[in-house]
């Protein structure tokens, strides 16, 4: 499996799911949850759990350039995948404020975009 590492090194989806759990504090639970896998040791209790041996995980760091920040985030202002379902779902004025932290978070410039991803990948044999 591959999940990602952290919320703050995943492409755009934990920017995002950050910046809503700090605005709308009950999706803060679920924000931490979606992410928790990224943990190696809860990762490697999971697949020891389903009695899975020989587990091995590694971290690999992957770079994503974009023309812009609205290439960047366009996926998720359409509404594409859960997350992009959970920000047009919020009032304008949240989905202002989320867009921006995100665009101060990735460094946006008015230029192309780059961003690091952090990735954990898990195997296990049975």
């Amino acid at each position: 499996v591959s999940v990602f590492a952290r919320a703050d090194r995943a492409l755009v989806g934990g920017l995002v799911r950050a910046a809503i759990a700090r605005r709308v504090p009950s999706k803060a639970a679920e924000a931490e949850r979606f992410f928790s896998l990224g943990d190696e040791r809860r990762l490697r209790a999971h697949f020891e759990a389903a009695g899975l041996s020989e587990v091995e995980i590694a971290t690999e760091t992957l770079r994503f350039a974009f023309a812009s920040f609205d290439a960047y985030f366009g996926g998720v202002e359409r509404g594409a995948g859960n997350m992009g379902q959970e920000y047009t779902a919020l009032p304008e004025d949240v989905r202002r404020a989320v867009r921006e932290e995100v665009r101060r978070e990735v460094g946006d410039a008015g230029g192309p975009v780059e961003t690091e991803v952090e990735v954990r990948i898990a195997s296990g044999r049975r």
